[in-house]
């Protein structure tokens, strides 16, 4: 019988499983949420919580932290939550091959400081709109003095207007003037982390008492704008004498001289309200509704051609963009228009400028050209369209309710109307004390009938106004503007679309850009819209005034005028309260 192998002298292999109890070091690792899925899934996940519970995850751990704070996933919230429309260059017909732009933002004229999008701020500072969540800053000069008041301010009991600021925002650039006048306008240049800088206009027309009637940027793309020395910016100054000089604008340092001056002949020396830069077209609109065009592209400022207008009236606005065809811009313009017997309602006009001799027929010329070097940049088309306008023969009842809808929407002051080539708005300036100026010509004219006929009248008027319910003088009217293609033969159309609800008194500015509207009251308050969704927001609120200042609100008066501006992170006001910054990157 054999016996038995011997084993092997060789060690034995490690055990798989212990059967008795575990030591410290070799216990199993916890499974968790976040390390037992693939961080695609985990993701996927979190696309389905709102901003609150992201922000709630992202304070867990730094996995979790790491995790929230995608990019890719606050990006489908910005758009889920607020949309295409509040894409900044994404909607608004800006970029588009047909050319349908819109008034761009300050912001994109200057290099945009990282060239990839946080999409986390960017959600973060969009709520901020919405939710009017924003820090002020008082403007202050290198002496530590606020800039509330002008050297020489006009008292409040003065029925002459108060002095207006002209502000433009340039990136993180501020550029504002006082409109008041002396010998050698002022131009402060404020920049964030640099000190202040100013600049000092002078007329070269001998003109000892003159003031800035206006300042524009140009809107060119920004390859157009590099130099040796980095990227620049045109600032167009214009003087209450029609003369305008041309600066070389940079974050820091800024050329105090001016590069450029023009200066224009007798009979076009007047006051210049505003002006629409996009090298090299230059367009101005005077005190007297005269558009001018000139040609920037040599080394001197050559004026092309001088179009005037019978039938359009301030307050207006103009935006000036480029077209898909080389050396041809789009002129909008909004401005007010007459409706009888004595209201008022709003209009617009687009114009199309290119480089060529001929000129449209449907273009109207004050007076030929007089320049000793003619230009090439003229109007070769025209459109206009106005939203209250009375069709032509026979009309049903469709139109016909239209029209006494429009009618009721009339008022009898503008205060401002503004467009960014895609929206209009018409701030009304309907004040107490015009309002009861219309309240007592009616009644003196109903008395006069009374006595005429022998009939006492029974009708009397409060004594204060009411409005009716469609419309009061703190509404603003937004409406559409709908420009056909190129290649069309209608006009463009104003359609309106809705009020503007918020204020509580008299408006003061508006301004409108990529579908947003902000409007400054006279009483201080400032209101924000955004006018595809309509939702609205109140970033500051009235200032409470007393009797004889409340009744000095009305049109012209020294508290009623003010300026607003704003880019896609910030307002600056020039109103009651001074020259006031409000961020939303906080």
């Amino acid at each position: 019988m054999a016996s038995k192998r011997r084993p092997s002298p060789a060690t034995l292999p490690v055990a798989k499983r212990h059967v008795g109890p575990q030591l410290s070091s070799e216990r199993r690792s916890v499974v968790a949420f976040d390390n037992a899925l693939y961080d695609e899934l985990i993701l996927f996940i979190f696309s389905f919580l709102n901003y609150r519970d992201l922000c709630a995850i992202e304070a867990t751990n730094k996995n979790c932290s790491r995790l929230a704070s995608d990019d890719q996933l606050w990006k489908g919230l910005f758009l889920r939550e607020f949309g295409r429309p509040r894409l900044r260059g994404g909607r608004g017909f800006y970029g588009r091959a047909d050319g349908r732009l819109v008034k761009p933002l300050p912001s994109r004229a200057c290099p945009a400081e990282e060239s990839a999008v946080n999409w986390k701020w960017m959600y973060r500072i969009s709520s901020n709109w919405r939710n009017g969540r924003c820090v002020v800053e008082n403007f202050q000069d290198w002496n530590g003095a606020e800039i509330d008041h002008l050297s020489n301010p006009i008292a409040v009991s003065s029925k002459a207007p108060r002095p207006r600021w002209h502000v433009l925002l340039a990136g993180t650039s501020t550029i504002f003037a006082p409109a008041e006048c002396s010998e050698q306008p002022t131009i402060f240049v404020r920049d964030r982390g640099n000190p202040p800088m100013t600049l000092k206009c002078k007329s070269q027309l001998g003109s000892r008492s003159l003031s800035i009637s206006t300042m524009v940027l140009d809107q060119s793309p920004l390859p157009s704008r590099i130099t040796p020395c980095g990227s620049s910016m045109s600032l167009a100054v214009f003087l209450s004498t029609g003369e305008f000089f041309i600066y070389d604008h940079k974050p820091y340092p800024m050329t105090a001289a001016p590069k450029r001056a023009y200066v224009p002949l007798p009979q076009h020396r007047l006051p210049v309200t505003h002006a629409a830069y996009h090298h090299p077209l230059l367009v101005t609109l005077s005190q007297s509704f005269t558009l001018m065009i000139y040609d920037l592209s040599g080394d001197t400022i050559t004026h092309t051609q001088t179009l005037s207008s019978f039938t359009s009236h301030p307050p207006a606005s103009i935006v000036l963009s480029a077209t898909p065809i080389p050396l041809s811009f789009k002129l909008v313009l909004a401005y007010s228009v007459p409706v009888y017997p004595s209201h008022w309602s709003v209009g617009a006009t687009v114009l199309i400028i290119s480089h060529s001799g001929s000129i449209s027929s449907s273009v109207t010329l004050a007076e030929p050209p007089k320049v000793s070097t003619p230009g090439n940049f003229v109007v070769s088309e025209t459109h206009s369209a106005r939203a209250f306008d009375v069709p032509q023969g026979w009309i049903d009842e469709n139109k016909l309710q239209a029209m006494r809808a429009q009618w009721g929407r009339k008022v009898i002051e503008v205060a401002d109307t503004q467009t960014d080539g895609k929206w209009v708005v018409l701030a009304p300036n309907d004040s107490l004390q015009s309002l009861l100026a219309a309240s007592n010509s009616v009644e003196t004219s109903s008395s006069s009938v009374s006595q005429l006929s022998g009939v006492p009248s029974t009708e009397h008027l409060p004594e204060t106004y009411v409005s009716r319910p469609c419309h009061t003088f703190a509404q603003l009217q937004l409406y559409r503007l709908q420009l056909p293609p190129s290649n069309s033969l209608h006009g463009p159309k104003l359609t309106f679309v809705r009020m503007l609800h918020g204020p509580r008194g008299p408006i003061s500015s508006v301004a409108v850009a990529d579908g947003r509207c902000v409007s400054l009251g006279a009483d201080g308050s400032i209101w924000v819209w955004d006018l595809e969704s309509g939702r609205r927001a109140e970033v500051a609120v009235r200032i409470e005034q007393s009797c004889e200042e409340a009744n000095t609100v009305g049109r012209g008066s020294g508290l009623s005028r003010g300026t607003v501006v704003f880019d896609e992170r910030r307002i600056v006001s020039a109103g009651i309260s001074g020259i006031e910054e409000r961020r939303f990157d906080v």
